[in-house]
């Protein structure tokens, strides 16, 4: 037992990759159980070994939160092998009865315990939804490939390309129009930055390796308008490492514009190398129904905790340098101009996008309270401050991604804005002290989808700066709620996302529709608004 508070002290005890707060809890109650039952053996064989018996079972359940089974059962015989010997010696004297009555009872444990613990592992690392049918990727020296970073003119793709000399792309406009673009290498994946393109234009594109066309990966994405435009966002955070969700097919069926990630695009806790990283992005991209969707749709992507430095993580990670570094290697982001964090700001006709990096310059959540406790960081709050301004002077929309949850009451070391509430504060009193209005916030984290029609919102001091907020989650794992209220409902599962859909004509008003889906296309909940807007002359 000694070895066991040890471990639980200097590597922690086993937890699912959301950690839940009964995990720890139980964990530490089973080894109650295991003291009392090793006290008890000593004079009560019977009683003592059948609570130990359990109790190392029990442990082994409990272990499979973040081992698979097999592996979680292993530390176990320290305490089976004493309830089995106390056991064996209680039985001594009792009847044949006796004797087959404890076999069946340790069979029954150990059975019973394995389908826990299956279980168990399942529901931290296994689907959360039906799983698509697609076929597996073809055979191609083409790993992967999936664009991003798209504007009016441009847009960037980043491929993963086996042993290759020199890679480069063919771009065709949808006029049949050609050109073609050199690679550059980052890490060991190619990128390629399209400029000069056409606004509202469809292009494909494709790669060569030197100089020999891979006729079997065909990708594409569509330009955003340079004026007003009606167009669709997909929205979809949270999905374990490797989902081949029935939810992919679903968001490429309604053929959205845009795939927006606010985090978690993958769960690797695990990770402590750009290796882990590569092969993480390599498990998520090569999975056939997101590939089928990242071939056809664009991606603007911002991490949280789990695809970045583990659970609850901050700029104290020990990953957090090399998670920068797979994500300027393998992402399609638009330009990082933040100090260490991957703050992105983007356009979509008349709506702006600034989407905030949570954690690369995050104090830890059990910090108090106070001025001197940040989530943004300095100069990302800075940023986001003049990224505000300037785009209350040009867009009818703007629209802020916070990867965690907004809506929540201050709670001392929560991870989501109520554990930083002072400078949620600051951000609020900001938007009123600058009459910015026209925000919606998109938000992921919480495995719901959640609407507020800016009811509970307002976090100022000086005024009201209510705006909706939109929860979108999760891809792919288990459903939980998180914050609130929402003026419009919480739906917690897997298999959902949601969709922003703007309809933007020129007029003098834009209206906006947020929806939340699972993964069969059954809506879950909607709520449209409209933004004034400066009528634009035909």
């Amino acid at each position: 037992m000694a070895l066991f508070v040890v471990l639980a002290a200097t590597v922690g005890l086993p937890h699912s990759p959301d950690l839940e707060a009964w995990e720890r809890q139980g964990q530490l109650a089973t080894m109650g159980v295991i003291g009392i039952g090793a006290l008890l053996a000593w004079r009560w064989e019977g009683i003592g070994g059948c609570l130990l018996l359990i109790a190392s079972a029990s442990l082994g359940v409990f272990a499979s939160l973040q081992h698979q089974p097999l592996i979680a059962f292993l530390p176990t015989a320290i305490f089976l092998t004493p309830a089995i010997a106390f056991l064996v010696a209680w039985h001594r004297t009792r009847t044949v009865a006796a004797i087959l009555t404890l076999g069946a009872t340790l069979l029954v444990v150990l059975v019973g315990g394995g389908i826990a613990a299956q279980a168990m592992y399942d529901y931290g690392y296994g689907p959360a939804h039906p799983q698509s049918a697609l076929p597996d990727l073809p055979d191609s020296a083409v790993t992967w490939m999936w664009s991003g970073a798209v504007s009016d003119t441009s847009a960037v793709v980043v491929a993963r390309v086996d042993d290759a000399g020199q890679v480069d792309l063919t771009l065709t406009a949808e006029t049949g129009e050609e050109a073609n673009y050199r690679g550059r290498q980052i890490e060991d994946a190619w990128r390629f930055v399209l400029s000069g393109l056409e606004p509202a234009t469809e292009y494909t594109y494709q790669l060569a390796i030197d100089g020999t066309s891979v006729i079997n990966r065909v990708g594409s994405f569509h330009t955003f308008s340079s004026g007003p435009a009606s167009f669709s966002v997909a929205v979809g955070s949270c999905s374990r490492l490797g989902s081949n969700g029935m939810v992919y097919e679903t968001i490429r069926a309604v053929e959205p514009d845009l795939f927006l990630v606010p985090g978690d695009f993958f769960y690797a806790d695990h990770i402590q190398r750009i290796d882990q990283f590569r092969a993480a992005y390599d498990e998520t991209l090569t999975s056939p129904a997101q590939a089928a969707l990242l071939a056809e749709v664009p991606v603007a992507y911002v991490w949280d905790d789990h695809d970045f430095g583990g659970n609850d993580s901050g700029s104290t990670s020990p990953t957090r340098d090399i998670a920068r570094r797979a994500f300027s290697a393998y992402v399609p982001h638009y330009a990082l101009t933040g100090t260490g964090t991957i703050n992105q700001a983007f356009a979509v006709g008349r709506v702006q996008f600034l989407m905030l990096d949570n954690r690369s310059a995050r104090d830890a959540k059990n910090d108090p309270d106070g001025p001197a406790k940040t989530m943004l960081g300095t100069d990302q709050l800075d940023w986001l401050k003049a990224q505000l301004l300037e785009a209350n002077d040009e867009y009818p929309l703007i629209v802020i991604v916070t990867s965690v949850p907004w809506i929540a009451q201050p709670e001392d070391g929560a991870d989501h804005w109520g554990g930083y509430s002072t400078e949620r504060q600051e951000i609020a009193d900001f938007l009123v002290a600058n009459d910015i209005d026209g925000v919606l916030m998109v938000a992921g984290d919480a495995h719901m989808i959640a609407i507020d029609d800016g009811s509970n919102t307002n976090y100022s001091a000086v005024g009201n700066t209510s705006f909706p907020l939109f929860h979108a989650a999760a891809l792919d794992r288990p459903g939980s709620t998180k914050g609130g209220p929402y003026s419009e409902g919480a739906f917690p599962g897997g298999g959902q996302f949601g969709l922003i859909e703007v309809t933007d004509t020129g007029t003098d008003h834009m209206m906006i529709g947020l929806s939340g889906f699972d993964w069969t296309g059954s809506k879950l909940v909607h709520y449209s608004f409209e933004v004034s807007a400066p009528e634009v002359s035909p």
